[in-house]
């Protein structure tokens, strides 16, 4: 089993949109939340990326 830290993908625009909205327009959510919900979803798609990769058998490239 690789023990290598998982890639995780840069910030989107979409993503950039979302977090600035949910931090600028006052809502129930705490700064804190908003962050880590922003991680795990790129922890997330990083993971998915992955998976994909590997199920299709594609060999996984260094800057994924």
């Amino acid at each position: 089993m690789n023990n290598a830290p998982e890639p995780v993908p840069p910030l989107s625009p979409a993503e950039i949109r979302r977090v600035l909205a949910r931090l600028v327009i006052p809502a129930a959510n705490a700064i804190e939340h908003v962050l880590t919900w922003s991680a795990f979803r790129r922890l997330h798609q990083a993971r998915a990326r992955l998976s994909h990769y590997r199920r299709r058998g594609d060999p996984l490239l260094q800057d994924l």
